[in-house]
């Protein structure tokens, strides 16, 4: 249905323009007027109206009259004057005056294709009025700055964000005030040209991020999005797009980023301070983490002597402060604070934009030293002090563990030369009952042994039963030189001293060979000589695992070698032992068989470790038993003997 508002005196022209609509096709809702007063209240009443078609000339009333009330309505429907002859300077007055067409009342043939063309343009201009209004909603409240800049980069279009964002109170300020972009916006120019570079080989770009200077002088970082506009022939004439805020995004990623370099250096840290037992290497890691993960610019450990006065153990950056700095009465009552109350204490040294923390050292509940750090103020924040305080327990418990430590290893270190001093005296001792018996013991029996036979000859007893009882005293007395004798090989071999260790062992066994064993050897040391502190420990590694396979083994068959190896930077001595018997596990219990039942490898153990050896056991069940023994050589002495430290 068309709604039809007619200007006509005329009620019979009225029925002409009505039926003209009608054959048209229209299903008009018409009412007339031909007075302004009338027109004013079917405008303001029953309207609002498609069309309006106005006569000329009325009485009381003109087409411009009823065109201008209509315009000042607000009304943008078409008006179409249809009339007689009035002129043509009448008619095109009509039309600049906003008349959409004038039409003969003789030949209304057109009116109703005027018409239908007059509603297509006003929906047209309707909906791009609609489009622009929404648009200029959109652009005026944006919550993202849109923008055209021309070439060569000077804003011709903002929106109030965007005048927002870049720190100006409208667009028009910032307009008039940014004339060149790249040195009056971006904080490093080189990011427009890089801009520029893009837009102009892509065309288009998104997400392109840097840092701008706002009209307050703040550093911000923005996000644009944008694209370039190009004239006929290809050239850039302006470039336009969207820009966003993100300095909280990127404010929040770096505290990200902070705190993940915290988390890692934390835990390196746990890893570090809980793997090293070497103070020096504490100090040296602690500082530096702490200085990767809150910018500090000075750190300094002091240790708590046994004086009371503090002093410097390890520091960084200590040519940042001044000279008199840490002498200052607010540090030394900060430091005194820490180590007695055990708690953090935050001062501000006499240093511009500097501020101080003081960390204690702590260790059972006692304060043994004091972390002393400076750097900007973000390091009084509570997180980083919290992460810093973390740091320094660890360190602490880090250092107590170290100074435990060594303290272990110094008593170990004492026990190991009581050991050495008691194996030394052992050996001496053994030497020294060595020659007492071979002087003394072994050459009384030799002596009665040689007068009992020359008493045999010259005075041989006249029974028979004196002849046994003479017979059975010389051997009896036999016996016990070669018990001596014995007794003397064992507690000090004189082939070890006189010929050397491959000598010694070679004796050992050919005794053994003699009582039965199966003994194959090996050994590539021939007459040379060794330490006597290894030739001593070997010796006795090989006696005493030769003595367990006759004991324990069940078998007398061996396997012995001794050898020089590749050990590591040094060359070793080898000393290699397996017997075919009925083995044992090393990792059970030795059975209750007697005291001293697996004191004999702890004591070969404990040679070899003394000279800095390797001494390693392998056994099963039913498969035999292999002893392996290897002690390092040491470097020759300037004084050409062997350095035996």
């Amino acid at each position: 249905m068309l709604r039809v508002l007619i200007v006509e005196d005329s009620e019979d022209d009225a029925l002409l323009l009505l039926r003209e609509l009608k054959r048209g096709g229209y299903e008009p809702h018409h009412e007339r007027v031909d007075t302004p007063e009338a027109m004013e209240e079917a405008l303001s009443t029953r309207g609002p109206w498609d069309v309006v078609i106005s006569d000329y000339y009325m009485p009381k009333f003109r087409a411009p009259d009823a065109l201008a009330l209509l315009r000042k309505r607000g009304s943008d429907a078409p008006f179409v004057i249809v009339s007689g002859k009035v002129g043509e300077e009448l008619a095109v007055e009509a039309m600049r005056a906003g008349a959409y067409d004038y039409i003969m009342k003789d030949n209304m043939t057109r009116l109703c294709a005027t018409i239908k063309r007059g509603l297509e343009e006003v929906e047209v201009r309707r909906e791009r009025e609609r489009a622009e209004e929404k648009y200029r909603g959109i652009f005026e409240n944006s919550t993202e700055g849109i923008f055209q800049t021309t070439p060569n980069g000077g804003i011709v279009t903002a929106n109030p964000a965007l005048a927002r964002i870049f720190g100006y109170s409208s667009p028009e300020r910032l307009m008039a005030t940014i004339s060149d972009v790249a040195n009056q916006l971006y904080e490093d120019p080189e990011d427009w040209a890089r801009f520029e570079r893009l837009i102009r080989q892509q065309g288009v770009i998104s997400n392109f991020e840097t840092r701008i200077r706002r009209g307050d002088g703040g550093i911000i970082w923005i996000s644009a999005n944008a694209w370039v506009l190009r004239d006929c022939d290809g050239r850039a004439v302006a470039y336009e797009g969207m820009v966003e805020d993100i300095t909280e995004r990127k404010d929040a990623e770096e505290k990200l980023r902070r705190s993940l370099e915290r988390l890692v250096a934390l835990h390196e840290a746990g890893h570090i301070l809980g793997s090293t037992l070497e103070p020096e290497e504490i100090g040296t890691r602690l500082l530096e983490i702490m200085r990767r993960i809150s910018g500090l610019t000075t750190a300094v450990i002091s240790l708590r002597q046994e004086n009371g006065w503090l002093d410097v153990w390890r520091s960084i950056g200590l040519g940042n402060l001044g000279p008199k700095t840490r002498y200052a009465p607010e540090v030394r009552v900060s430091l005194e604070a820490a180590i007695e109350k055990g708690t953090p204490q935050v001062f501000t040294p006499n240093l511009s934009g500097t501020v101080g923390l003081c960390l204690p050292l702590r260790a059972r509940e006692h304060s043994f030293g004091v972390l002393e750090v400076y750097g900007p103020e973000a390091l009084a924040e509570k997180d980083t002090v919290a992460i810093l305080e973390n740091l320094a327990n660890q360190a602490a418990s880090a250092l107590e563990n170290a100074r435990l430590y060594g303290e272990l290893a110094e008593r170990e270190r004492r026990l190991q030369e009581l050991v050495g001093k008691i194996l030394v005296a052992q050996e001496e001792e053994r030497r020294r009952v060595a020659y007492e018996v071979h002087d003394g013991l072994a050459q009384v029996a030799a002596a009665a042994h040689q007068h009992l036979q020359a008493f045999a000859q010259y005075h041989p007893p006249a029974s028979r039963e004196g002849r046994e009882d003479l017979d059975r005293v010389s051997k009896l007395v036999r016996r016990t030189v070669g018990e001596a004798r014995r007794i003397i090989a064992d507690l000090r071999p004189t082939a070890l001293d006189d010929l050397g260790l491959e000598a010694a062992i070679r004796l050992q066994l050919e005794a053994l060979r003699a009582e039965g064993w199966q003994i194959s050897y090996e050994g590539d040391l021939g007459d040379e000589r060794l330490p006597v502190s290894v030739e001593t420990a070997l010796f006795r590694v090989a006696q005493e695992a030769l003595n367990n396979v006759g004991k324990h083994a069940g078998t007398k068959r061996v396997d012995l070698s001794i050898e020089r190896h590749p050990g590591g930077s040094r060359e070793a001595i080898r000393l290699s032992v397996r017997d075919y018997g009925v083995g044992f596990s090393p990792d059970e219990p030795a059975k209750a068989s007697g005291p001293g039942e697996r004191v004999g490898l702890s004591g070969m153990r404990e040679r070899v470790a003394l000279l800095g050896g390797d001494f390693r056991v392998a056994s099963r069940s039913g498969t035999g038993t292999l002893i392996i023994a290897e002690i390092p050589l040491w470097e020759p002495a300037e004084d050409g003997g062997v350095d035996e430290r």
